[in-house]
């Protein structure tokens, strides 16, 4: 069977409509109008396979300035911006009867080909937990469960970072030892060319060795000395394996009436830090250490945070948020990019810190390096 991929046109709405109607449920389908939008406004990354006349499927997604796909970005396609950073994939749907012939395969390599020769400086998508091993088959990492709630199903947010581009000086590869799109998506801001590869290491381990260690001093100094160690651990086993790179770990925690609290194990666990943050100021930490060749820069920043006092309102409020899952990826159970600003009183320090990575700081450490090397980003 002979497969031909080509750039679409207006011409295939009609087919185009039809295949994503058949590949995805009512609610995570585009609509007829957005579909036609998406082929007007960027019909460069809008790809087709036809086998033997018959249109039986394609790949679209618009242009963007971040690598991460927003909610709005699917349904508003004037978001497109033709010289942007990331190539994104809204949809890459093929007919049941045509699967398992590597038509998706070659639809998606087609996109990853063109998107390099435009120069972009890599690829996203969101994607439901199941398909993650696929993608992961063209490189895409995992950067972890997506803010989305498109179709209102639950997404994973992959990416695809570049690590060459025209005719660019390269420094040395960085790579980012943490699944976070929060700090993937704040990194991006000051370095263009960076790889994600997530650190697997006993955070409650290292928790109980470092409070056991802990010699006299205030609590909030032995909480910063956990972020930094945790931030230098998860850095040093990426390093371990890429001695050549410089590697970025980070970690974040919150700290109340001398507690620290990281992830919730559970619902019930997310929804009584989150009371119990109610009506005071806590503090929020976030370890970085990045390592490169015998270099190291380890520092923690810290921000603080109050929230309103309790209320019926807040009470609806935290028990929906919790029940979304959103706060189980989160130390303290809340990210302040979300729901939970609606609970905060006052802040005082980096807005970043809280997010889960100081990007100021961490641009001037890096440059900092690089500079010393005689190398720029």
């Amino acid at each position: 069977m002979q497969i031909e991929i080509r750039k679409a046109t207006l011409q295939d709405l009609a087919a185009v409509k039809r295949i994503e109607d058949t590949c995805f449920p009512e609610a995570e389908a585009a609509t007829e109008a957005s579909l036609s939008e998406r082929l007007q406004l960027f019909p460069e990354s809008f790809l087709v396979a036809e086998a033997e006349g018959e249109l039986v499927g394609f790949v679209n997604g618009a242009v963007i300035d971040e690598p991460i796909i927003r909610d709005a970005h699917y349904h508003d396609a004037a978001l497109h911006n033709p010289a942007g950073a990331y190539q994104s994939v809204f949809g890459l749907d093929v007919l049941p009867e045509y699967r398992k012939r590597g038509i998706a395969a070659n639809l998606l390599k087609a996109l990853i080909g063109a998107a390099r020769q435009a120069g972009r400086q890599g690829l996203t998508l969101c994607c439901k937990e199941e398909k993650i091993p696929y993608y992961e088959k063209f490189g895409l990492a995992n950067s972890g469960r997506s803010d989305s709630t498109h179709g209102n199903a639950v997404w994973y947010d992959l990416i695809l970072h570049f690590e060459e581009r025209r005719g660019e000086q390269m420094g040395p590869k960085i790579i980012l030892a943490s699944q976070s799109p929060r700090r993937s998506e704040l990194l991006s801001l000051c370095i263009k060319d960076f790889a994600v590869q997530a650190a697997d290491i006993d955070e409650k381990a290292v928790e109980e060795r470092v409070l056991a260690e802990a010699e006299n001093g205030s609590f909030l100094d032995t909480a910063k000395e956990l972020v930094e160690t945790l931030a230098r651990e998860k850095a040093a086993v990426i390093h371990r394996e890429n001695k050549e790179a410089l590697v970025i770990g980070s970690d974040t925690v919150v700290v109340l009436d001398e507690k620290i609290l990281g992830k919730p194990i559970d619902e019930a666990d997310a929804g009584a830090m989150l009371r119990a943050m109610a009506g005071k100021t806590h503090s929020v930490l976030t370890g970085v250490s990045i390592l490169w060749g015998e270099k190291e820069t380890t520092f923690a920043s810290e921000t603080k945070v109050s929230f309103f006092e309790w209320d019926d309102r807040m009470a609806e409020e935290v028990q929906a948020y919790v029940a979304s899952g959103k706060p189980m990826d989160k130390a303290g159970a809340y990210g302040i990019q979300e729901e939970a600003a609606l609970w905060v009183s006052g802040v005082e320090g980096d807005y970043n810190t809280i997010v889960g990575f100081p990007i100021a700081l961490v641009d001037r450490a890096i440059h900092r390096l690089l500079a010393e090397a005689g190398t720029e980003k």
